[in-house]
């Protein structure tokens, strides 16, 4: 781990629990506030898969409220939770899509795994 003004520079998922106990009070570099946010809608990505494969949405409307729910998380994240200052970094533009391939992966397979396990071994069995 590289040091930094000689302090521990922490990367990842490290550097996310980090700021997230430092709050409001927190100074964001900005690859360090797309680290933060990366992970957020790691998460977030997570938790929507599980709730869209819970309940039976399938195709676009899973899709729809995977968007819906993501931008809305991001944005409250990002203004509300972090409470970055916006025209210090560039704007919420890159914020919003910056690791688009990976959470949208990270949605897609665990609401097809949620989906599969709740619905269709419920449906096999009932047979």
């Amino acid at each position: 781990m590289a040091t930094k003004a000689g302090k521990p520079n922490k990367e990842g998922f490290a550097l996310f629990l980090e700021r997230m106990k430092q709050g409001k009070d927190a100074i964001w570099e900005k690859d360090e506030l797309l680290t933060t946010m990366h992970w957020q809608k790691q998460v977030t990505a997570i938790l929507i898969g599980i709730v869209c494969g819970v309940l039976p949405l399938t195709g676009l409307n899973g899709f729809l409220t995977f968007a819906i729910a993501q931008g809305l998380c991001t944005m409250i994240f990002y203004r509300v939770v972090l409470r970055v200052d916006e025209e210090q970094h560039g704007g919420v533009g890159e914020v919003l899509v910056e690791g688009f391939p990976t959470w949208a992966a990270m949605f897609v397979m665990l609401w097809v795994l949620a989906y599969n396990v709740v619905h269709v071994s419920a449906a096999a069995t009932m047979a």
